[in-house]
């Protein structure tokens, strides 16, 4: 299931879009919005995967909309304006649909949208969002607070990002998730662990306890460890 949403400021074709996702079993409509401004707060509290954006819109353009932001979700214009096609495809948007759209057109460009998403990495950062990360599990785009994650565990052919409340099963590197997580607040521990540096509770020669589990602690990873505590008490020595 695809999570998308409308920006569009004509009230007419935005329904027109709705109606057509209805019929889309992959697709599910999270919000619309009538400019770029309402749909950028939207983009901050939702996950979203795909965005069916108009161009000519009062306040900002969906050109200007695009160029001044992280969107890193699959993008189809749907514009009456044919001259900003090759823009569009410079801003490597998924596709470019001509008002007006016949549903078998607008199908093709949402199964494009689909295969492409299909092949990205499953994990994903948003500069505007530092405090994010973005996991592709159980057919759907989780949004995850770094400050939530206590360790992350890597399995056969996925990872487990863990929380408190509960575990993310992501098909993915554990190498990709540790490049996705800020430095200075996780650290790869083991072949198999990264943790959570504020979440440790307790550290000894070969493992640590977090949330009351134990993790192992390869040689290599005992240096940077230590670095961190050191840094960690100098900073609490030198407030």
């Amino acid at each position: 299931m695809l999570n998308c949403i409308i920006v569009e400021d004509e009230p007419l074709m935005r329904r027109l879009i709705e109606e057509y996702i209805s019929k889309i079993p992959f697709l599910h409509l999270v919000a619309t919005a009538r400019n770029p401004v309402i749909a950028s707060a939207i983009l901050q509290t939702e996950a979203v995967d795909l965005i069916f954006l108009d161009i000519k819109m009062p306040q900002m353009s969906g050109i200007d909309f695009l160029q001044q932001h992280s969107v890193f979700q699959q993008v189809i214009f749907i514009t009456a304006y044919p001259e900003y096609a090759l823009q569009g495809f410079e801003l490597n948007v998924t596709d470019y649909l001509m008002k007006p759209v016949t549903f078998e057109r607008f199908y093709k460009a949402c199964e494009k949208a689909k295969a492409k998403i299909s092949g990205t990495a499953t994990v994903k950062n948003n500069r505007e969002q530092p405090g994010y990360i973005y996991v592709r599990c159980n057919n759907c785009l989780e949004k995850i607070a770094l400050a939530d994650i206590l360790y992350v565990e890597a399995m056969l052919n996925y990872v487990q990002i863990v929380t408190a409340k509960q575990k993310y099963i992501v098909y993915s590197s554990l190498k990709a998730v540790n490049e996705s997580l800020p430095d200075n607040a996780f650290l790869k521990i083991h072949k198999s662990y990264i943790v959570a540096l504020a979440h440790i509770t307790t550290i000894s020669a070969s493992q640590v306890k977090i949330a009351g589990r134990l993790l192992p602690i390869s040689r290599r990873s005992q240096q940077a460890l230590r670095q961190h505590l050191a840094t960690v008490q100098q900073h609490n020595n030198n407030p």
